[in-house]
């Protein structure tokens, strides 16, 4: 059985249609209907019905159909398979991980970890931390790299490290100039605190701050980078991880302010797998290692 034939077969069966068939193919529409005509032969039944200007699958189609998918998927695989080989990859590492991580730690991780593990492709998935534990534990991804702890039953999850956070507010030179000190009260009294970026330690943050400040305003922003274009904008301000800070506190688009009355908690990256492996267990080994 001819695998171009397959391939028509399965794209005429998505559009119904053998001229847009014809199109995404980048073939003429006589050699789609030979195509079909062919594997239609091959098996002894019709395929398709015309419908107006359309076709349908028959019944035999309709059967048919999950049979070629999962013959294509198999080529697809295989085929895929032997270009990694031929590129000079035999192991492929999936990682799914948080944006935090992803643009702050993770390419120097990973260039560390390919200077003595080139024969390793890795795909990464960048997924919210809520979501990384439960890629893991479908076997889609072989590592988590989360900001949140994982519970979850049958998965491994254990601490990478920690580092501090900061309170960040906007260089707002109206209000307070860069060059003067402000305190926690003044920036609280001036602006809304912006919660809920980053997983694991907004809750007690939230709880001290209302108790020691009755008058903090807050706004939920669920993403990191978006919570630091708020704060360079002076919409608000925001306590975060020290990693994602750097580049915005070294050009002075953001300013930190220090604060006695509060106390600060440490954020924290974990990792999460469901089977231990030589590769998982490398690639984790370099993480400690730069560490």
């Amino acid at each position: 059985m001819n695998i171009t034939w397959l391939r028509t077969f399965l794209i005429a069966a998505e559009y119904e249609n053998f001229y847009k068939t014809s199109e995404v193919l980048f073939l003429s529409q006589p050699t789609v209907t030979v195509h079909i005509r062919k594997l239609e032969k091959e098996l002894g039944i019709p395929l398709f019905m015309k419908k107006g200007r359309n076709v349908r699958l028959t019944s035999y189609g309709r059967e048919f159909l999950k049979h070629a998918q999962a013959i294509m998927t198999d080529v697809d695989e295989g085929i895929d398979h032997i270009e990694k080989l031929r590129q000079g990859y035999n192991k492929t590492l999936t990682i799914a991980v948080s944006p935090l991580i992803a643009s702050t730690y993770l390419p120097f991780w990973m260039k560390q970890f390919l200077k003595t593990n080139s024969h390793v492709e890795i795909d990464v998935h960048v997924l919210e931390s809520h979501l990384i534990a439960e890629e893991v534990d479908k076997g889609k991804a072989d590592i988590g790299l989360s900001r949140q702890e994982s519970r979850r039953s049958g998965l491994i999850c254990e601490k990478v490290y920690e580092e501090p956070v900061k309170i960040v507010a906007p260089c707002a030179l109206d209000k307070f100039p860069l060059a003067s000190s402000v305190t926690l009260e003044e920036i609280i009294n001036t602006y809304v605190l912006l919660t809920h970026n980053h997983p694991g330690y907004w809750d007690p943050v939230l709880l001290e701050l209302k108790n020691t400040y009755r008058q903090v305003r807050t706004m939920k922003v669920s993403q990191v980078s978006i919570t630091k274009r708020f704060i360079e904008e002076g919409i608000g301000f925001s306590i975060l991880p020290h990693s994602t800070l750097t580049r915005e506190l070294a050009e002075q688009r953001i300013r930190e302010v220090t604060s006695s009355t509060i106390t600060l908690p440490l954020a924290a990256t974990y990792y999460i797998q469901k089977f231990e492996t030589d590769i998982t267990n490398r690639f984790i080994q370099t993480l400690k290692q730069l560490i």
